[in-house]
């Protein structure tokens, strides 16, 4: 798993490049903690366009973000969310408290 991350306007756009599942899942809630922790005034625009494959553990990283960046009043917005990976968020409900934007392959802009 590989975490690229550069300013967007006034965010942080966050990419997650390869697998995300039960293996690499801590490393990169440790690696998102430390860039929240880095860039203390940007909301995040987290982007997955760049994933391979995605399990249930996503969930995990995800809400950890949300969690992080809320209690400090700032957002986050998930997009490019291959299909496969949607079908996890949807499952949990997270499009109730987190906004997704441009899925990938669907050709249908998903808001909350």
């Amino acid at each position: 798993m590989q975490i690229i991350h550069e300013r967007e306007g006034t965010n942080l756009v966050v990419y997650l490049v390869d697998e995300l599942d039960q293996h690499s899942a801590r490393t990169v809630i440790d690696a998102l903690d430390r860039i929240v922790t880095l860039y203390p005034e940007e909301s995040i625009i987290l982007d997955l366009s760049r994933l391979t494959f995605m399990d249930s553990s996503g969930l995990a990283v995800a809400v950890n973000l949300y969690r992080s960046l809320e209690h400090s009043g700032r957002t986050l917005t998930i997009r490019h969310t291959p299909p496969q990976a949607m079908r996890v968020f949807h499952a949990a409900h997270l499009e109730r408290k987190i906004q997704f934007i441009d899925q990938v392959g669907e050709g249908a802009v998903c808001r909350s």
